[in-house]
């Protein structure tokens, strides 16, 4: 038998900003809320953590984190690493291992807004933010796709 090979598009490197990617795959954002708890609203990376994204790293692949809270009244879920304390950011290893299989890998920055629900695991008031009538705001983030 001959060997196949592979034409298709996806499997076609490709630029994105200042990365080249090896293919054209991403592995999407999933909350696995397999973090450690540290103390009250508060959850660190663990080994657990690591092994996932590591197991799914590829060389010149990318892939973007869980939803990764930016401060204790952002998460609304229980077991979900942060990034907003100096343990947290310490024991962000996922970036070291993906990075170690030659893979980029993005934080998904993140605040549970309205979708927070304070009875789930953490005493905590989550914070929920409401809508800005401002249409600076709007303007802000508005742009055209080519």
């Amino acid at each position: 038998m001959g060997s196949i090979a592979i034409t298709d598009p996806l499997f076609e490197s490709v630029g994105l900003g200042a990365l080249t990617l090896n293919h054209r795959v991403v592995l999407a954002p999933l909350t696995r809320m397999r973090a450690g708890k540290e103390s009250e609203g508060v959850y660190v990376p663990n080994e657990l953590n690591v092994k996932y994204y590591s197991q799914r790293a590829s060389g010149g692949g990318f892939m973007l984190t869980e939803a990764t809270p930016i401060s204790r009244h952002a998460a609304g879920y229980p077991g979900v690493p942060g990034i907003f304390t100096t343990s947290q950011i310490a024991d962000w290893k996922v970036t070291d291992a993906v990075h170690a299989k030659g893979a980029y890998i993005y934080c998904q920055l993140w605040h549970v807004g309205r979708a927070t629900v304070s009875t789930l695991g953490c005493s905590l008031k989550y914070q929920s933010v409401q809508a800005n009538p401002s249409k600076k705001l709007l303007n802000l983030f508005s742009f055209k796709v080519q």
